[in-house]
């Protein structure tokens, strides 16, 4: 899983707008993966690398469309990569 430019931890079976958990970005990430708004706040390469790190090592993983995703009891997280 290469490419990854932002995460996203929240809490499972809600959307994943940002409402229910928390987005962080890669520098890069933010630069070009912006969703049209300034997320400089939310630049966190540390979030980033443990988070895809867990979901790297969990053998339950999906991959579907440029994102890579699992649920963990009530949380669920996300790397999206290119």
């Amino acid at each position: 899983m290469q490419g990854v430019y932002k995460v996203y931890s929240g809490k499972a079976g809600s959307c994943a707008c940002g409402c229910s958990g928390k987005y962080s970005y890669t520098a890069l990430g933010a630069v070009e993966q912006s969703p049209g708004y300034d997320v400089s706040d939310a630049v966190n390469e540390r979030s980033v690398k443990i988070i895809a790190g867990k979901i790297q090592r969990n053998p339950n993983k999906k991959d579907e469309d440029g994102m890579v995703y699992v649920e963990e009891g009530n949380r669920i997280l996300i790397a999206y990569y290119n």
